[in-house]
């Protein structure tokens, strides 16, 4: 296929193109169909559908897109980005890799991140378009992190149905140092992929560090050699990361059934696999078991593992045997087992103390840091984090926790309220009138809200219409039901019925952009082809606001962003002609 401008490439077709290649390759290996995967793997490295894709993910999608490695290269234009696709391979090199740090939540110590150049990142994301595939269909069934199509949350409901109606012992393990310490030539083996791809990987996993810019004359030749690890920044180092790590349940479950098992010898040997449960979200995970004897031992045989196949240690600190009725944290949730009477356990999910403090923190420090700003800005500043959190943990018996979360982030409101006195702003009811106005009545998510005590302000709007523009609280978000992927699917199947229908419930989409994919059978209203795990969907209006069109929700639709770009491109000569005419 040839290509001549950027911007005539017809993006649908292209990932159309890719997504069926990576379809019969996730069916290969299914069957084990070695040669037929490497066949098709080459054929996507060599794909100009999957180059230009590529860098169109690193350079224009991906949230890392400004992210610049040592040659200080960002954003690219249409020129640049057809260029570096058309002559992007496998070359076996790779540039060093810029060393950042980036703070964890609510810890001192800091997560070192290797930020890749972007050319480099964008052979990496073309192979992870060969490789992903082959090994989603290797992954195991309880493996959740940084896999296509699955959640935290699908994570916490398998944990939820391995504890429903009884209690257990669980061994909470953490990994020292996961992705600093991976071995390279064990994870090169176990990779075991043709000899191209496999050089091109340990180039990537052996580059250089740099602290800075390599044109810094402060950095210029100082380059730290890198001898273990998968550096986080990276597009292929979580999948690297879950190969490290694949095949820790299916050696822990056998390990149980062959030594471990004390029951009867007729059981079968499937029987004897699902009395221990290993739920794993890449380094995070949890191994169940009712007895603390069998626990102890399968974290000393999980320890033996990670050293033997990948060099890896348990953090003695960090990992431990708890009982599931004293409770126990895992991503961000408390679960713990309560007794409900006849020898049986109801498990509830909670938040856990240090996710709630997190949030209060950075709720505290958009308050400090924007003590003159106008309540529209902080309102858009705290809306996001505020729903973004609440809707993360939304699956938790979480009623009286938001609740309490809504008491403290109002107190925090409360202080930046009243600190905003001014020459007319004298005593604190002038203020409360200002920014919490009586008889205030807003709508969220279709349900009508009215109090005293709702933080809100007046805005014009694109139509220069009056509307208002109000702080979202805790509470107005309700509990959400979700139910866990099914243990093997993958996106990758082809079954795109089952993946349309779950990604329109099961998403982290906006409820705006929920409801109109569920109006619109899941389906994009500009190319009718319905909307994948990944899509990045845009919110357009259908008539739009430069040609008189309302701002409403009759007037939107949701499109893949390519569309709406396609769409707006066609629509500009008509707003142009509109207002070229005379009023």
């Amino acid at each position: 296929m040839s290509i001549y401008a950027w911007e005539d490439i017809n993006w649908t077709l292209v990932e159309s193109r890719i997504f069926r290649l990576q379809v019969r390759i996730f069916k290969a290996s299914q069957k084990q169909q070695q040669n037929k995967v490497r066949y098709l793997q080459k054929k996507i490295l060599r794909s100009i559908d999957a180059k230009v894709l590529a860098v169109r993910r690193v350079a224009q999608t991906n949230r890392g897109k400004r992210s610049a490695g040592v040659d200080r290269k960002r954003v690219l234009t249409s020129e640049q980005k057809l260029n570096l696709a058309q002559n992007l391979k496998l070359k076996g090199k790779a540039k060093p890799i810029r060393r950042t740090c980036s703070t964890k939540a609510g810890k001192v110590d800091k997560r070192p991140l290797g930020i890749p150049t972007l050319e480099d990142r964008a052979v990496q994301q073309l192979v992870k378009f060969a490789l992903e595939p082959e090994w989603e269909a290797k992954f195991e069934p309880n493996s959740y992190g940084f896999r296509p199509g699955r959640a935290c949350q699908d994570a916490i409901m398998a944990l939820f149905q391995h504890l429903r109606g009884r209690s257990l012992y669980v061994l909470d393990a953490d990994i020292k140092k996961c992705f600093d310490r991976i071995d390279h030539d064990k994870l090169l083996a176990k990779l075991n992929t043709f000899p191209l791809l496999e050089n091109q990987i340990k180039v990537w996993l052996k580059a250089g560090v740099i602290e800075g810019y390599s044109n810094s004359y402060k950095n210029y030749n100082k380059v730290t050699p890198n001898l273990l690890g998968t550096p986080q920044g990276g597009v292929i180092s979580p999948l690297l990361a879950n190969i490290a790590l694949t095949g820790l349940e299916d050696e822990l479950k056998h390990y149980y059934a062959n030594h471990l098992y004390k029951g009867s010898s007729r059981i079968g040997l499937s029987d004897k696999l699902t009395q221990v449960a290993v739920i794993r979200y890449v380094d995070d995970f949890v191994v169940l078991h009712k007895d603390e004897n069998v626990i102890r031992q399968l974290r000393d045989h999980t320890a033996k593992w990670l050293y033997t196949t990948m060099g890896l240690e348990l953090l003695p600190e960090k990992t431990k045997i708890l009982d599931t009725k004293q409770g126990f944290t895992f991503l961000g949730f408390h679960i713990i087992s309560i007794y409900s009477g006849e020898n049986k356990y109801k498990c509830k999910i909670h938040i856990s103390h240090e996710s709630k403090n997190n949030l209060l923190s950075k709720t505290r420090e958009i308050f400090r840091s924007n003590r003159s700003a106008s309540a529209e800005n902080l309102i858009h500043l705290l809306n996001p984090l505020i729903v973004g959190w609440c809707n993360y943990f939304s699956i938790a018996q979480n009623t009286q926790e938001f609740k309490q979360l809504e008491y403290s982030i109002f107190a925090q409101l409360r202080k930046w309220v009243f600190r905003r006195r001014s020459k007319g702003l004298r005593s604190k009811t002038s203020l409360k009138d200002k920014y919490f106005p009586k008889d205030t009545n807003v709508v969220f998510r279709g349900r009508k809200h009215h109090g005293e005590w709702i933080f809100a302000t007046s805005s014009i709007d694109r139509n220069e219409k009056e509307k208002i523009i109000f702080l979202v609280k805790p509470s107005w978000i309700l509990h959400r039901n979700w139910i866990k992927i099914q243990d093997t699917i993958s996106p990758f199947n082809g079954d795109n019925l089952y993946w349309a229908t779950r990604n329109a419930k099961y998403s982290n989409w906006s409820y705006r952009k929920v409801l109109l994919v569920k109006s619109q059978s899941s389906k994009c209203n500009w190319c009718q082809k319905p909307f994948k795990h990944d899509s990045i969907i845009d919110v357009d209006h259908i008539k739009p606001i430069a040609l008189n069109g309302k701002d409403d929700f009759n007037n939107l639709q949701a499109l893949h962003m390519h569309c709406h770009a396609e769409k707006t491109k066609l629509e500009r000569a008509e707003i142009q002609l509109y207002k070229s005419k005379p009023k």
